[in-house]
Parts: C-alpha cells; sequence; structure tokens
C-alpha cells in the first residue's frame, strides 16, 4: 500500500493530468497565470528592495540625475508589476474556478457513465461503489469537491513557485539558508498533505455508516413513510436516533478527523528554527555592512514572502480533500470497463423461436456462500406461457435476474434458440424482453413517460401508447386526470396527481405491453400483482394470460392458485425444478403443488 503522502501526490497529479481533456486552451492559460503570478510579486519584491537603496543615492544627487531616474524607473516597475499581479490573478482565480466546475462535471460523468457500463447490478450493492456515488451526489455541498482541488491548485501552485523564487533570493545571501527553505516547503507541504489526506480518507472510509445516518433522516423529511411515522408516533423515536447516529459521528471527527500534534510541533519547529537563524543571520549582515541597505531589503521581503505559502490552512486542506475522490472514481471507471462484455455471438431477429433454455445453471450471489440455483435445467418453449411456483426463497426471483442478464450463472449456461446469452450484446437480448417486478418503479414522471419507458424511442406514438392502456382499462382513468398524457404522478408538483396502488399496477403492466408491442419477444411477471388479494392476482393473471396469448411469457408468483391457466407451471425448490406439467397433471402428480393449490385454494374458498 502506497503511504499517505505518495497516495496525495498521486491524487493531486491525477486532478492535474485531468485538466487537459477539459480544455487544452484553458489548461495553457493556467498553467501560463500560475507563473506569472508567482513571478510578478517576485519581480515586485525585487525592485522595491533596490528601490530602498536606490533612494539615499538619488536623493544626493538630484532630480535630475542618473541615479533619479534609475528610481524612477524601479518604482514604475515595481507598480507596473503590482498591477499586473492584481489583473492576472484575477483571470487566474476565474479560470481555476471554471476547470474546477467542469472537471466535478466530467468526474460526474465518467462516474454516471462507470455505473451504468455494467450489464448487471452486482456493482451497485457493493459498499466502494455506493461510497462514490454518496460522494458524487453531494459533489455540491461536501467538502470532498473535486473543484475545490482545482482552485487549491490556482492558489498553492503560483504561492509554491513564488516561495522557491524567494528562496532563490535568499540563496545569494546564504546558499545553505535558500537550500533549507528549497527543501522545508515541499517537505512541509506534503507532511500536511498527508495529514488531510489521513483526514479525508477516515471520513470516507466512513461513508457507509453516514448513509445510515442520512437514511434515518430522510425518513423524518420526506413523504413516502411520513403515514406510518405519524400514525405509530415515531418521529420522536427518529428524531432520537438521528441525534444519537449524528453525535457518534461527530465524536469520531473529533478524536480521528484532525491534525497530529506530532505533525503540527514537527512543521511549527521547523518553520521557528528557519525563521530565526535567517532573521539573525539578516540583522548580523547588516549591522556589520556585509550586505547594503538595498540589498537587505530584498531579503527581508523575500524572507516575508515565505510565510505566504498555503500549507495548513483551509486552501491546502481543500487540495487533498478535493483530490482524494478523484483517482477512485477513475479507478472504478478502469475496473468496471473490464467487465464490458464483447459480444461474440449474433442472435436472431426473431429470437426466441424455439426455446430458451437453462442449463444446468448454478448461481451464487456475490459475498454469498451458499446457492441460491443449483443444477437447474428447465426449457422454455417460445409461445407458450409458463408459470415458476414457489415458497419464498425457492430462487424464482433469482431465475428471471439470470434470464434479465442482471447476474451472469456461476455454473452451466443460458442459451436462446441455441445461442448462449453470455455471448450475446446484452442490449440487444434486452430489446428482446419485456419485464414487470414486484417492486415496479413508480416514475415521477407523465404518464406518458410512465408507460413508453418501455420503449423510450417510440414516446410519441400516442395511438400506440393507447393501444397499450386499453387492455389494462385506465384509458378513462387517464383521460381524467388534468393534463391527460401529460399529467405528472406525484402529487409533489404542481399540476401532477398520485395513483392508488391499484392503479400504478396497471400502468406498470401498461409500461410492459407498450414494450412487447415495439416488439419484445419474451414477457416476464415477477409477482407484480403480490400486494393484492388472491382472487384480485388470479384474476390479473388470467386477464394477461389472454392478452399476451401466443408469446413466450413467463409468470412468477408464490401463490401455486393463481397460475392455473398457465400453458405449464415448474414448482422450484431449493433453485431445482421439483415438479413440471400442466395444472391438471400437477394435480394428477398429488405432489407439492397439489398439497399448496389445495391449501390455498380452500383459503380462497372460505
Amino acid at each position: 500500500m502506497a503511504s499517505p503522502r505518495f497516495a496525495t501526490g498521486r491524487a493531486v497529479l491525477t486532478v492535474a493530468r485531468l485538466l487537459p481533456r477539459i480544455s487544452r486552451p484553458r489548461t495553457a492559460l493556467f498553467a501560463l497565470t500560475t507563473v506569472l503570478t508567482a513571478a510578478l510579486p517576485l519581480v515586485m519584491t525585487i525592485c522595491t528592495g533596490l528601490l530602498i537603496g536606490a533612494v539615499p543615492a538619488a536623493a544626493a544627487a538630484g532630480a535630475d540625475s542618473s541615479e533619479a531616474r534609475g528610481a524612477y524607473l524601479l518604482l514604475a516597475a515595481g507598480a507596473g508589476a503590482l498591477l499586473a499581479a492584481r489583473v492576472v490573478g484575477n483571470f487566474h482565480r476565474a479560470n481555476a474556478l471554471v476547470l474546477g466546475r467542469e472537471l466535478e462535471l466530467l468526474l460526474q460523468d465518467r462516474l454516471i457513465a462507470a455505473v451504468a457500463r455494467p450489464v448487471g447490478i452486482a456493482h451497485l450493492e457493493d459498499d466502494e461503489v455506493l461510497a462514490l456515488l454518496r460522494v458524487a451526489r453531494q459533489l455540491g455541498a461536501d467538502f470532498m469537491r473535486p473543484e475545490r482541488a482545482v482552485q487549491g491548485l490556482g492558489t498553492i501552485a503560483p504561492q509554491f513557485l513564488e516561495a522557491a523564487g524567494a528562496a532563490i533570493v535568499l540563496a545569494f545571501f546564504n546558499i545553505w539558508v535558500g537550500l533549507a527553505w528549497l527543501v522545508a516547503w515541499p517537505a512541509i507541504f506534503l507532511a500536511m498533505q498527508a495529514e488531510y489526506n489521513r483526514v479525508g480518507k477516515t471520513a470516507y472510509l466512513r461513508s457507509t455508516e453516514m448513509r445510515e445516518t442520512e437514511y434515518v433522516r430522510d425518513l423524518a423529511i420526506t413523504a413516502a413513510p411520513a403515514k406510518e411515522i405519524r400514525v405509530w408516533g415515531l418521529m420522536g423515536w427518529l428524531m432520537d436516533r438521528y441525534d444519537r447516529q449524528w453525535a457518534a459521528r461527530m465524536d469520531h471527527s473529533k478524536r480521528h478527523q484532525r491534525i497530529r500534534l506530532r505533525t503540527a510541533v514537527c512543521v511549527i519547529a521547523t518553520l521557528l528554527v528557519l525563521t530565526a537563524i535567517t532573521t539573525l543571520g539578516l540583522v548580523d549582515a547588516g549591522l556589520s555592512g556585509a550586505v547594503g541597505l538595498g540589498a537587505l531589503g530584498v531579503y527581508i521581503i523575500a524572507l516575508t514572502g515565505m510565510f505566504q505559502f498555503s500549507a495548513f490552512d483551509d486552501v491546502a486542506a481543500f487540495v487533498a480533500f478535493g483530490s482524494l475522490p478523484v483517482p477512485k472514481i477513475l479507478d472504478l471507471d478502469a475496473e468496471l470497463e473490464a467487465e464490458r462484455i464483447s459480444a461474440t455471438a449474433e442472435l436472431p431477429s426473431a429470437a426466441p423461436q424455439q426455446r430458451i433454455r437453462f442449463e444446468d445453471v448454478g448461481f451464487t450471489y456475490p459475498g454469498a456462500s451458499r446457492p441460491v440455483i443449483e443444477g437447474l435445467d428447465l426449457e422454455i418453449t417460445a409461445g407458450t406461457s409458463l408459470a415458476v411456483v414457489g415458497h419464498n426463497g425457492a430462487g424464482k426471483t433469482s431465475l428471471v435476474k439470470l434470464l434479465s442478464g442482471f447476474y451472469a450463472p456461476t455454473a452451466g449456461r443460458i442459451t436462446v434458440d441455441g445461442t448462449d446469452l453470455a455471448e450475446v450484446d446484452p442490449a440487444v437480448w434486452r430489446t428482446r424482453l419485456s419485464a414487470l417486478f414486484q417492486d415496479f418503479t413508480r416514475y415521477q414522471l407523465s404518464v406518458r413517460d410512465n408507460i413508453t419507458l418501455g420503449a423510450p424511442h417510440l414516446a410519441g406514438d400516442t395511438d400506440r401508447i393507447w393501444k397499450a392502456c386499453e387492455p389494462m382499462g385506465i384509458r378513462d382513468l387517464i383521460e381524467s386526470l388534468p393534463s391527460g398524457l401529460e399529467t405528472v404522478l406525484s402529487s409533489e408538483y404542481d399540476g401532477g396527481t398520485d395513483l392508488s396502488g391499484g392503479q400504478w399496477q396497471r400502468i406498470a403492466l401498461a409500461r410492459a405491453l407498450f414494450a412487447v408491442q415495439a416488439g419484445a419477444k419474451v414477457l416476464v411477471l415477477d409477482e407484480p400483482a403480490a400486494a393484492l388479494d388472491v382472487r384480485a392476482e388470479a384474476e390479473l393473471y388470467e386477464q394477461f394470460l389472454d392478452i399476451t396469448a401466443g408469446l413466450t411469457t413467463i409468470v412468477i408468483s408464490h401463490r401455486f392458485s393463481t397460475v392455473r391457466r398457465a400453458d405449464r407451471i415448474v414448482v422450484l425448490d431449493g433453485g431445482r425444478v421439483v415438479e413440471d406439467g400442466s395444472h391438471d397433471q400437477l394435480m394428477d402428480l398429488g405432489g407439492r403443488y397439489a398439497d399448496a393449490f389445495t391449501l390455498q385454494a380452500s383459503r380462497l374458498a372460505r
């Protein structure tokens, strides 16, 4: 593992290397103004010192003398350097601000693109990815802002060059004093950056705990849980828990997120010793006459300029804090890029025409020790309806996730008309797939968007939208809304409205049908009606099976009594198919399906 000092250097260099990708002209201007911002004060320092030495000679020689003209030239040069420094400094800071903001946009784009790139969803459950996403979401308010790192560099880089120039000036007084200052400032800066890096990393590594605290806070201030919180009187409990968690985080910060005493003592001691040695040397040289008045003025101003360097203030801290997430985002981008799947097989446009097959498929979730699916063999005939039933934990939803490409099987393979899906571009396969999940998303968008997200490229086809709505019986509902299809489905927006659970369900089903109309060949219903009672779910499934007759349809349910109309039913247990057949065949078999169906049907009859 790299030392904190090298980690800090790597992070800052990474920020610097990204700037030309944003804008080469702006980066070149940034470099030029950095040098000028450092050089102009040094010019002013030299002119001021020389002017101090020239004034007595000019006064003695008279106003028309060459000495006086030289003094005026030094004065004009110093004033010009001062004016130019102010103008260049303003341009420099403004450019740094723009580069910083554009760097944040670049990094947000890289992070979002990286997270969206993998075909699966396992990375969205990874704590490191979630920590980076938290930082990205809070770039506008968090202290880990790359924008501040660029602004800090815009301040520190000229100061560093100015301090180096002042050290060179002091070297003309005493070579060892100049070299000591030339070495001391970079060493002090790196030491302090390592401390800031450690402090920032401590905060970054506790992102999981901060997410927990923020979740408790959001429960108290968002609309979705508001009813339960008030009915159950949970607000006091939430606020107490939030206060305790926040106090614990702040206590940890006080103990771990501060500069260590030994570093502070070493830095201060180094500066005091160097300052004392340099000051005593200059005083002695001035009193003994070894150094003239003008040269002494130059050296003293150079020494005071040393302390303009921001090694241990907020500017330096923000360089470290703002740079910290940058290499992590780029590393994550590279890591997720490596997970990109290269398609090596073409999937015929009409597939599946024959069958979808799970061939000895096994699957274990990342980080888990036990497989949820093991040795699964299942053939789904194209154009038929298949119901997959089983008790909770049988592997039903995991089967759907594998078919959808959210995860790759850890053993075996899934084929479509003989083509291994692992070799097919997932984006191509998903154009053949329409799915509706139990936890379907209620988008706070217009009705049109909520339906056409099943095939966004057809969002303007209103006739097709109504064709998807009518089988679900929601056209009258939509036409009764304030703005019809353009009504936003959220009461949090002006003119918006909310729907009941059943109405939302039918909107989501219309979305699935819209995708089928756009060309999807396989429809998956993963318990989208689990919240309904048994009768309502059975009626919904029967209606949907009628609508999608002739389409390859896969229905997932833990209620055995609701899927009897399917062409074929398989019972899963422990990630394996334990029974397979039509409803009548499985009832005649008298096995698990028959027992569960009879039990659930008897409850329905009461």
